[in-house]
């Protein structure tokens, strides 16, 4: 083989590795893009599968509730117990910024820095007594002023709160954790600290259902899609934070909260 074949084979091998280079590289882009696709699709198809357990748990939950409700009707009758019925009465702006504020206050001072354990008491607060405060259809869910069972009940969910701690490795927010603990917080809520504030106990509350941990999520990671999922609960803290100044003043919550401010510190 003469000098010039063997310069010719020599380019013709680099021409040829250039070229699978190229090649090599067009693929990689290729995968590249093909990888960003699929992130993005999973990302859509999280989203949907997101929305479709949300609308699952609304209408879970409805239904439930509609089936214990019926349930109790039918053991009241069973009983001869008449149905007991609150008379409609129109809603009251500051009623419905004074109880919200005074719900507000309570979670806010006995869960303090446990994010976790305030959603899943408003997991089940949102339905229980929230939506119906802003309905205004039932008069004894207001309250206009701090009930002076306020500070047991903080004192009590502060208890609760590090009992809680002790039966679980995680936050309340991990899935299975929040399936767990959701009924021990609802019972929590429904069989102590609501009797203690309200001085009573409404059946209501065992047919309540909790809102799932999508919902809770959604409400607390996306405030733009509140007015949409969450109507009546955006009503409420929007009536609460307008007239945030009045209630203070008139529910007692200023001096409240500043004694246990003081407490704590």
């Amino acid at each position: 083989m003469t000098a010039d074949n063997i310069v010719l084979a020599t380019n013709s091998m680099r021409t040829s590795v250039a070229t699978l280079r190229k090649k090599l590289s067009d693929l990689k882009v290729s995968v590249e893009r093909f990888d960003a696709d699929l992130v993005k699709l999973e990302g859509k198809f999280d989203n949907v599968l997101t929305q479709v357990e949300i609308y699952k748990a609304k209408l879970e939950r409805e239904m439930g509730r509609e089936v214990r409700r019926l349930e109790h009707e039918l053991a009241l009758l069973r009983k001869g117990l008449p149905e007991t019925s609150t008379e409609n009465t129109s809603p009251n702006e500051l009623k419905i910024a004074s109880t919200i504020a005074i719900f507000d206050s309570i979670l806010r001072l006995f869960s303090d820095t446990a994010t976790d354990v305030r959603l899943i008491s408003e997991a089940f607060l949102f339905p229980a007594v929230y939506e119906r405060v802003v309905a205004g259809d039932q008069d004894a869910y207001f309250l206009t002023e701090v009930p002076a069972s306020a500070s047991l009940v903080i004192s009590r969910g502060r208890e609760y709160l590090e009992w809680i701690r002790t039966q679980y490795d995680t936050h309340l927010t991990d899935p299975e954790t929040w399936a767990d603990a959701v009924d021990y917080i609802r019972e929590w809520w429904a069989n102590d600290a609501l009797p203690l504030l309200y001085g009573a106990r409404d059946e209501q509350w065992d047919i309540d259902m909790p809102l799932s941990l999508p919902e809770m999520l959604l409400w607390r990671d996306s405030p733009a899609d509140r007015p949409l999922n969450f109507s009546l609960i955006f009503e409420g803290y929007e009536l609460y934070r307008k007239h945030k100044d009045a209630v203070y003043d008139s529910t007692g919550l200023r001096e409240f909260e500043l004694k246990h401010f003081c407490n704590k510190g």
